[in-house]
């Protein structure tokens, strides 16, 4: 019997995960500042897109809804019988607004958040006491080998061949929704409910300006490779005075920031896989005490990490620097960037 996970897929733009990393980047400092980043000359057009809707749960589940609603419309049309699942949207995750990410009360509690985070407990009590139950799975099982691959086939589109899967692997695969059968489909359909920034990145009219945005934040993070230099010379300088600060500590060779968190989300990711030779029905994931050990690991370097931007101002001179790339791209893409507003500001589209 074939196995294929049916899940939400709802691709997020590149631009967006770029700036958001961009703004993580620079988020540490004193406690006592807002959790709200300062706003750059170029994020301050893209916000525009996106205007004041909260993206909440309830805001997340009435897309994950009509999504559903879509998906069995569609599999009713291809002849299959599909219940809407309500069960696999996203959540958003419990978050404590008085302690701002990247401050030092944040490091010196949850470290970077990985191993422990505000809200943890809540949100895996949450997930006990609703156990997951796929709507369909009854109906699956009663289909033949063969009517299973059409069903899934319809659904999620054809599997992936092995040069998609490399491609998936070096990042050069091109998602098209019209090719992921249903669910595909209702993403597409569902995109202008996140607001008018979906479309837009859509147009081929703006193409050549979202590549071009890219760039502004990728001539300083290499968010492929986070222990490589950064391509930055000022920020490079920097990530440097922080290396060296880091090892005066006893961390070394930890090239930037960005490299510190990500030894701390590979080992914490690894606590999931499950182990050679236990059985996926009865492991229980990790222990508390293997938890516990990476958790205060990670407090310390954390705590640390913080002491050296903070002795250094690396996260106000970073966010300068790249605020003032920012600007010059403005500059240079007014035209563009007013066109693309005039077009798409979600305030217009109220």
């Amino acid at each position: 019997m074939p196995s294929r996970t049916i899940s939400a897929r709802v691709a997020l733009p590149a631009l967006i995960t770029v700036s958001l990393l961009a703004l993580a980047g620079c988020s540490g400092g004193d406690a006592k500042k807002s959790s709200e980043p300062e706003e750059g000359p170029l994020n301050k057009y893209m916000s525009a897109l996106y205007g004041d809707q909260e993206q909440d749960q309830e805001f997340y589940d009435k897309i994950n809804e009509k999504r559903e609603e879509l998906i069995a419309e569609c599999m009713a049309d291809e002849g299959f019988e599909y219940q809407p699942n309500t069960q696999n949207g996203g959540m958003v995750s419990f978050d404590d607004e008085e302690i701002d990410w990247g401050s030092r009360e944040y490091a010196e509690q949850y470290g970077y958040g990985f191993t422990d985070f505000p809200g943890r407990a809540e949100m895996e009590a949450a997930g006990e006491d609703e156990e997951y139950v796929d709507p369909n799975q009854d109906y699956i099982e009663s289909l033949s080998e063969s009517e299973q691959q059409a069903f899934y086939e319809a659904l999620s589109g054809p599997q992936p061949t092995e040069e998609d899967m490399a491609a998936m692997e070096d990042g050069t695969f091109e998602w098209d929704w019209s090719k992921m059968g249903c669910s595909g489909v209702a993403d597409h359909e569902t995109q202008e409910m996140y607001g008018p920034g979906m479309a837009a990145m859509e147009d081929p009219e703006f193409a050549e300006l979202f590549e071009s945005m890219e760039g502004v934040w990728a001539g300083i993070y290499n968010y492929e490779d986070p222990a490589a230099t950064s391509p930055n010379d000022d920020v490079a300088k920097l990530d440097r005075e922080w290396s060296e600060c880091m090892a005066d500590a006893g961390y070394t060779d930890l090239t930037n920031p960005m490299h510190a968190q990500n030894v701390f989300m590979e080992e914490s990711n690894s606590l999931y896989e499950l182990p050679e030779g236990e059985d996926p029905e009865k492991w229980q994931g990790p222990s508390e005490k293997q938890m516990s050990e990476i958790k205060k690991r990670e407090i310390e370097m954390a705590v640390t990490d913080w002491e050296c931007k903070d002795k250094l101002g690396y996260d106000d001179k970073v966010q300068q620097i790249t605020f003032d790339l920012e600007q010059k791209f403005v500059d240079e893409h007014k035209a563009e960037l007013d066109a693309l507003i005039a077009k798409y500001s979600a305030d217009e589209k109220k």
